[in-house]
């Protein structure tokens, strides 16, 4: 059936609602990019009662005795979980309320154990009372156990609960992880603009990395003949723009901001999940972040939030984006040159940084399949030299974009400061100099290698150096 959209009449309609629309009854799209994409979630209630309208649904979809095993941190349960289940008509709920100190971290054994706690109570639906990490553990629990689950958001920090993967810890390494997506996603809005300050910028900050993440596309598309969906695209840089249109008056109407970033994280993950992966949201700055997750830089416990982290990175990024495609509209390459020069380079191998030996496995399975070769360096110079125009012309605009944004949260006391993230001496560098080996995702780092000037590209990023 056709997703089912409930929200406040009286609220503004949700741009979700528009996304979700392209979709059949089946929850496919047969898109005009070339290919069918899927929408696995079934429900969104988005509003000021949508805990109570959850629990009709819930009779609605499950009868009146289902069990329920229901996973919050002490914070989450606190927001939302005990008012939820307190009016629900079940056979039995297993409530599993993780320790908010220290914070939960999504490792493949924690997954494990959640899994092994869900056979031995066989429930009927899982249910997750979070946002991030609680969502991205649930879902991965519903694909590993077979068992479905809804989502009861407490905050618009990321975009995970409407997409189709997780991110899990495995072996110390952040990978991205298919899961079982959400059938059901409740957004109580009352509960989500009651959310720390630091989560609501988290969201915020998740969402500069829009503007990034179309560019690099776009360029990919371009550069590599990687496909492109201009609609998934556009509605998730869309989303980015209307939310951050009224984060401008937040503290006239924190409802109304509450209600456009959560409508922007929907959207975000709905066009993850319907693309089966993350280009339309993620890109260069993401590969950043990861890497200071993975690697326990972040020295203050209170801003370590995946999107605080986006944010910050997607600054750094501009700084060195907006200068290097400014030049870029009066350069050529030296194809001769280059290819003189990459004759001469040793294997990424034999140049690995110290700093990344503790990442060494996770670079060998990003890098393993790549080739790269004289021939196939000739052909992207060829496609730079007669594409160059219009590289620069999308970069132009959505770089400008970006630059305002940054200047909207940073009039909002956003953290951008790594000093004020505590992230201190190489880790603030190494992810910047080595984008290209801790992801195999074209983006202008690449472009930059290719081209031979990648130097120039971070030496707007003061970090760095």
């Amino acid at each position: 059936m056709l997703p089912c959209f409930r929200y406040d009449p009286g609220m503004k309609e949700f741009y979700f609602t528009e996304l979700l629309s392209k979709f059949d009854r089946g929850g496919r799209c047969a898109c005009a990019c070339g290919r069918e994409h899927g929408i696995g979630t079934r429900e969104v209630i988005v509003g000021r009662d949508a805990l109570r309208e959850s629990a009709a649904l819930l009779s609605k979809m499950y009868g009146s005795a289902p069990v329920l095993w229901v996973l919050s941190d002490e914070n989450t349960e606190e927001a939302a979980g005990m008012k939820w289940k307190s009016p629900l008509r079940v056979s039995r709920i297993v409530s599993r309320v993780l320790p908010a100190d220290p914070k939960p971290v999504p490792t493949l054994e924690l997954v494990n154990e959640l899994a092994a706690g869900v056979k031995k109570e066989s429930p009927d639906l899982l249910v997750c009372v979070g946002s991030g990490v609680i969502s991205d553990l649930v879902k991965k629990v519903s694909l590993d156990t077979g068992v479905p689950n809804w989502c009861v958001a407490t905050a618009a920090s990321v975009d995970a609960y409407s997409s189709a993967t997780s991110a899990i810890r495995v072996a110390g390494y952040h990978e991205a992880l298919p899961t079982r997506v959400s059938e059901a996603i409740i957004c109580d809005l009352d509960v989500i603009a009651k959310a720390p300050r630091a989560l609501f910028l988290s969201g915020l900050g998740d969402l500069l990395a829009k503007f990034i993440a179309n560019l690099d596309w776009n360029l990919s598309h371009i550069m590599t003949g990687e496909h492109y969906c201009p609609m998934l695209a556009d509605f998730a840089l869309g989303s980015a723009r209307k939310a951050l249109d009224a984060a401008r008056g937040d503290s006239r109407d924190p409802l109304e901001t509450a209600r456009a970033l959560t409508d922007a994280v929907l959207v975000s993950g709905f066009a993850m999940q319907a693309l089966n992966g993350s280009r339309p949201a993620a890109s260069a700055e993401h590969t950043v972040a990861h890497f200071w997750e993975m690697a326990g830089a972040v020295g203050n416990e209170e801003l370590d939030l995946h999107g605080i982290l986006v944010g910050a990175a997607s600054r750094i990024v501009l700084e060195g984006y907006a200068p290097y495609y400014g030049k870029l509209t009066q350069a050529l390459p030296e194809a001769a040159r280059r290819l003189e020069g990459l004759a001469r380079e040793p294997g990424w191998e034999e140049s690995l940084e110290k700093g990344l030996m503790p990442f060494k496995g996770k670079i060998l399975a990003e890098m393993r399949g790549r080739s790269y070769d004289a021939a196939l360096l000739s052909r992207r110079l060829e496609t730079f030299r007669i594409r160059r125009d219009r590289i620069t012309g999308i970069a132009g605009p959505l770089l400008s974009e970006l630059t305002s944004a940054v200047g909207t949260l940073s009039r909002m006391d956003f953290p951008f400061s790594l000093d004020r993230l505590g992230i201190t001496g190489a880790a603030r560098a190494i992810p910047l100099r080595n984008v290209r080996l801790l992801r195999n995702r074209y983006t202008t780092f690449d472009l930059a290698y290719e081209l031979g000037n990648d130097g120039e590209l971070l030496e707007g990023m003061a970090v760095s150096r």
